[in-house]
């Protein structure tokens, strides 16, 4: 008898953990995606109010730097300043971080966000070029 009882309750344990793993999509909040931009040149289609997030490969060791500049319809899209992460730690020297920048679309337009390096010495290089389209709703 004490055995059936347990079975039982594991039974009925398992159809209510069931019952709420099930349900628990349906109720699940929704999530946001982010599109990744690695490699330039590039292209991508937006809607006012979406973001992408741009990220290269730096290292800060070099003394090189990368800048952004808008051309086209600047007011199509918002770049945030660029944000240096360093790499995990490795314990090996001279190895690459990221620098990551937040673009945002604004209204509707055609900008081109160009990265740039600057090298310790001061040249500029363009090196990479990221056409973001800005499309009505």
């Amino acid at each position: 008898m004490t055995k059936t009882l347990k079975t039982i309750s594991t039974l009925a344990m398992a159809l209510f953990l069931a019952a709420g793993l099930l349900a628990s999509p349906a109720t699940a909040a929704k999530k946001d995606v982010t599109l990744v931009v690695t490699e330039l040149p590039a292209q991508v289609r937006l809607i006012p109010g979406e973001s992408i997030v741009l990220s290269l490969s730096t290292n800060a060791t070099t003394g090189y730097t990368w800048d952004t500049a808008v051309s086209g319809t600047k007011k199509a899209i918002k770049v945030n300043k660029g944000v240096y992460a360093a790499p995990a730690e490795t314990g090996m020297v001279g190895v690459p971080g990221t620098t990551t920048w937040m673009i945002t679309a604004k209204s509707v337009g055609t900008a081109t966000v160009t990265v740039k390096t600057t090298s310790p010495g001061g040249q500029t290089s363009s090196d990479g070029k990221l056409k973001i389209i800005v499309m009505k709703k």
